[in-house]
C-alpha cells in the first residue's frame, strides 16, 4: 500500500508540473504532446493518443499520437459508438481492458491500418463542465501485463490537464483571430469610408486584405455582362502581364466555378481536390492551398475574391474563409455605395440639364403681344413634369391679320418635349407659306409624319383671325373643341372641325370652317390638360368648370383670366390632381 502510494505521490508531482506549461506560450499542438509525453511517462505504455470529438458527426479522431506507428494512426477516425474508446467517450467512465485481442469490444479498424497490435488498453474521457470534449487513452503497458485502478486515477488527473488545456487554448485562438478578424475588417470599413472612386476604393481593399491575412496573392473579379466573362479588377501579387482588365473565363476557371456555384471554396491541395478545372502552371504558385469566395449584391453572385500563397507557407482554415466571406459583403456594400453615389450625381447632372431645358423650352414659347389691333390676348402654359409636349404660338400676318395655334403632342417629360420642338417649328414655318388653315395643316402633316417616332403625334388647333371682317377661320388635326363665348347671351359655342392628329398617316384631309364672331366675344383656346385638371379627370365636368369660371371673369380683362389659372395651379393643395401639360389663351375681342 506503502509503494502505490508513493508511486501516486511521485506521479502526481509530475502531473502538477504540466499546469506551468499549460499557462506557457507553446501552442496546443506542443503543449498536448507534452501532456501525453507525460502520461506515457507516468504509465510506463508503448503508446498514448488523444482523440477528439468531431463537433457535427461525433467520430472521434486521433489528434495527437505517441508511439510506435504513429504517423499512420494520427487523423484516422473511429465511428461514434464504435470500440472502447467510443464507449468511454458514450459513457463519460473510464475503461480498462486487459484482453484486448479477445475483447469483442476493441475497434481492429486502427490495429490493421498501422500493423500495430493492442495487448491491453486504458481509456478515459475528457470533460469539461459535463461536456466531453474527447478522450485520452494508453496502450500495451511496458513491464507489467496489466493496467490497474490507479492507472486510471493517474491518466484521468491527465485527461482532466489536457481537457483544461485544450478548452483555454481553443477560447484563446478564437479570441486571437476574432482580434484579426475585426482588425482586417476595420481597415476595410476605414478604406470604404475614406475612398470615393471605385478603381482605388477596389485596389486599396485588396491591399488591406493581402496585409491583414498575411498572403502574397489577392485578386478581385467582377462579372462583366457584355463580356459573358470575369474581369480583374483589382489585384495584389499577380504575375507579370495579369492586369486588371484582364479576362477570366466563366467555365474552366476556378473563379468561374465559384461564380456559377456562388458556393465559397477553400482547398488545401489545388491539385489534389480540384479536378474539374485545370490548372494553370504559368501561375507560379508558392503553396498549394487558396480560398475563393464568391462576392454577392441583392442575392445575385457578381463576383470572387481570391486569395492565396499564405505568407508563412501554412495552408488556410476556417478562419480565413470566415474573414474572406465578411470582406466579400464589405466589397458588394461599398459597390453599391459607390454606384448610388453615381448615380446621385447623374442624378444631379440630369436634373440641372432638366433645369436647362426647361428654360429653354420656356423661351421658345413666344411672347404674344397683349394687345392685337383692339383685341386683348393673354396665354398661360405649365408643363406636368419639368418639360412638357404642350405648345402655343402666335403669328402676325400684318395690319389686321394674325393666326393662334394651340398643340398637344402625345406623352409627357422628354420625349414629347423633344418631339413638340420639332412639330412646333414645323408649323410655323408652314404658317408663313399658307396662312389658310387646311392647306397649313396639311403640309404640316407631312412633314410632322416624317419626323415622327415610336408613333408620337400632335394634336393642334390652328386660327386664322381677320380682324378687319371679324372673321375666324380655322382648322383642327384632332384636337378637343374648343371654346367662344357670344358676348350677346354669353352662350358657349363649340368650335370643332374634323381632322386628324399630325403625324398619323402621311396623307390626312383637314376641315376648315368659318365664325364671325362679335366685339366683346371671348374665346378660349387650349388643350385637354385644361380640362382634366379642372375636371379631376373628367373632361365633361372640366369643360364646366371651365365655361363657369370664363363667364365668371367675363367682363375683364384676359389677363385676369390667365392670372386665375396661374394661382389656381400655384396651390399645392389642388396641384395633386394635375397630371398633364396645362396651356390655355385667351382672347377678348
Amino acid at each position: 500500500m506503502d509503494i502505490i502510494d508513493d508511486r501516486k505521490t511521485l506521479n502526481l508531482a509530475k502531473i502538477s508540473g504540466i499546469n506551468r506549461q499549460i499557462n506557457s506560450s507553446m501552442n496546443l499542438p506542443e503543449l498536448l504532446t507534452v501532456i501525453l509525453d507525460t502520461a506515457r511517462e507516468i504509465l510506463h505504455t508503448a503508446g498514448t493518443s488523444l482523440l477528439l470529438s468531431d463537433p457535427s458527426t461525433g467520430d472521434l479522431i486521433f489528434n495527437i499520437v505517441l508511439g510506435e506507428h504513429r504517423e499512420e494512426i494520427k487523423g484516422e477516425k473511429v465511428p461514434r459508438g464504435v470500440g472502447i474508446v467510443g464507449i468511454v467517450a458514450e459513457t463519460g467512465k473510464p475503461l480498462i481492458v486487459n484482453e484486448a485481442q479477445n475483447d469483442p469490444r476493441v475497434f481492429k479498424g486502427i490495429d490493421s491500418k498501422s500493423s500495430f497490435t493492442t495487448r491491453n488498453i486504458i481509456c478515459v474521457p475528457m470533460t469539461v463542465q459535463e461536456r466531453n470534449i474527447g478522450v485520452l487513452e494508453a496502450v500495451n503497458s511496458i513491464g507489467r501485463n496489466a493496467f490497474d485502478d490507479l492507472d486510471v486515477e493517474l491518466l484521468s488527473y491527465i485527461a482532466g490537464q489536457a481537457a483544461i488545456a485544450i478548452t483555454n487554448r481553443r477560447l484563446v485562438d478564437e479570441l486571437t483571430s476574432r482580434v484579426k478578424e475585426l482588425t482586417a475588417l476595420y481597415d476595410i470599413s476605414q478604406t470604404v469610408s475614406f475612398s470615393r472612386a471605385e478603381g482605388d476604393l477596389l485596389d486599396t481593399i485588396i491591399a488591406s486584405m493581402q496585409r491583414s491575412l498575411g498572403v502574397d496573392r489577392a485578386s478581385l473579379l467582377l462579372f462583366d455582362q457584355a463580356k459573358n466573362a470575369l474581369v480583374l479588377r483589382a489585384a495584389h501579387g499577380l504575375p507579370d502581364g495579369v492586369r486588371p482588365g484582364t479576362e477570366a473565363p466563366i467555365g474552366g476557371s476556378i473563379a468561374g466555378h465559384v461564380f456559377r456555384t456562388g458556393d465559397p471554396l477553400i482547398v488545401a491541395d489545388r491539385e489534389g481536390e480540384i479536378p474539374f478545372v485545370g490548372i494553370d502552371r504559368r501561375r507560379g504558385y508558392r503553396t498549394p492551398s487558396f480560398v475563393s469566395v464568391p462576392v454577392r449584391s441583392e442575392n445575385e453572385v457578381i463576383g470572387v475574391i481570391s486569395i492565396t500563397d499564405k505568407t508563412d507557407g501554412s495552408i488556410f482554415n476556417a478562419f480565413d474563409l470566415r474573414v474572406m466571406s465578411t470582406i466579400a459583403n464589405h466589397v458588394s456594400e461599398a459597390l453599391r455605395s459607390i454606384q448610388y453615389q453615381k448615380n446621385k450625381e447623374a442624378q444631379r447632372r440630369f436634373a440641372q440639364e432638366l433645369d436647362i431645358a426647361a428654360e429653354i423650352q420656356r423661351k421658345i414659347l413666344p411672347e404674344i403681344p397683349p394687345v392685337f389691333g383692339n383685341h386683348r390676348i393673354a396665354a398661360f402654359n405649365r408643363p406636368a413634369k419639368e418639360v412638357g409636349g404642350d405648345f402655343f404660338d402666335f403669328f402676325n400676318f400684318g395690319a389686321s391679320k394674325y393666326g393662334l395655334v394651340v398643340g398637344d403632342v402625345s406623352g409627357k417629360g422628354i420625349p414629347a418635349a423633344l418631339f413638340m420642338g420639332s412639330a412646333r417649328n414645323v408649323i410655323r414655318a408652314e404658317a408663313r407659306i399658307s396662312t389658310q388653315p387646311e392647306p397649313m395643316l396639311v403640309h404640316s402633316n407631312r412633314y410632322v409624319y416624317d419626323d415622327s417616332e415610336y408613333g408620337m403625334f400632335v394634336t393642334a388647333f390652328y386660327m386664322l383671325i381677320d380682324t378687319h371682317n371679324r372673321l375666324l377661320t380655322y382648322g383642327s388635326a384632332g384636337h378637343n373643341d374648343q371654346i367662344l363665348i357670344k358676348n350677346s347671351d354669353r352662350r358657349a359655342v363649340r368650335l370643332n372641325a374634323s381632322g386628324r392628329a399630325l403625324g398619323l398617316s402621311a396623307e390626312s384631309a383637314y376641315e376648315e370652317r368659318v365664325f364671325i364672331y362679335e366685339p366683346g366675344d371671348l374665346l378660349l383656346l387650349f388643350t385637354d390638360g385644361v380640362l382634366d385638371y379642372l375636371g379631376e379627370g373628367d373632361i365633361d365636368r372640366g369643360e364646366e368648370s371651365l365655361i363657369k369660371i370664363a363667364l365668371r371673369h367675363f367682363d375683364d380683362d384676359p389677363s385676369v383670366i390667365i392670372g386665375y389659372f396661374r394661382d389656381l395651379m400655384s396651390n399645392n393643395a389642388v396641384d395633386n390632381y394635375f397630371i398633364d401639360d396645362f396651356t390655355i389663351l385667351s382672347v377678348k375681342f
